[in-house]
């Protein structure tokens, strides 16, 4: 049995929403903007970057003369516009933790930028679920820096060793690692067993 956990905290982008698509409509329209085009595969095998490090790596790697922070700017611009229209979707055993957890306290901590978080979540219909959000914004790195992760801990009050982290990146799984928390990568068919058995356990009558 999956010990419970005091509070819960959720990655967004892969985990509790699935926005893979999403956002690399948002890079393709940035990058189209300086006549760039992003590589599928190369997107794919970095995910979990922030979206600096990914734009600066496409850069290093391909030679691409784009100006970053100009590419940066309007890819947050982009993803947030095709949040707000609808074109994310919740990931359905994630998702249905979130609602299943109710009150108790939850957070969201993304490696993402705050317009385009709040976006996915409002556009996903779950931001109301959580205490707090968490975003880039807030820290001074990103994952798997574990800032992230232990400031939504101490916003909600809890020691991180009482949380439970859901994560789809070895960036995130790092982050939790290094904060002291406990994850669960729902990559991984017995990590998404334990999701599913948390949220049988909270709809279960005491």
């Amino acid at each position: 049995m999956t010990p419970m956990p005091k509070a819960l905290i959720f990655d967004c982008d892969g985990t509790l929403v699935l926005t893979g698509d999403l956002h690399f409509a948002a890079f393709t329209e940035a990058f189209a903007l300086q006549g760039d085009a992003l590589d599928l595969a190369f997107y794919h095998a970095r995910g979990g970057l922030a979206r600096r490090e990914l734009i600066a790596d496409w850069v290093a790697d391909s030679g691409s003369p784009l100006d970053i922070d100009r590419a940066v700017r309007d890819s947050i611009d982009a993803a947030a516009k095709l949040a707000r229209t609808g074109q994310c979707a919740p990931n359905p055993p994630v998702a249905a933790l979130a609602r299943a957890w109710g009150a108790r306290p939850s957070a969201v901590a993304s490696n993402g930028e705050a317009p385009v978080v709040n976006a996915i979540l409002h556009g996903a219909g779950l931001h109301a679920l959580f205490d707090t959000v968490v975003t880039l914004n807030d820290v001074p790195a990103a994952k798997p820096d574990p800032a992230m992760f232990l400031l939504a801990a101490a916003r909600l009050g809890t020691a991180p060793a009482d949380c439970l982290v859901l994560e789809d990146s070895a960036q995130g799984m790092e982050a939790a690692r290094r904060a002291g928390i406990p994850a669960l990568d729902v990559r991984e068919a017995p990590a998404l067993a334990k999701v599913e058995q948390l949220t049988r356990s909270l709809a279960a009558p005491v």
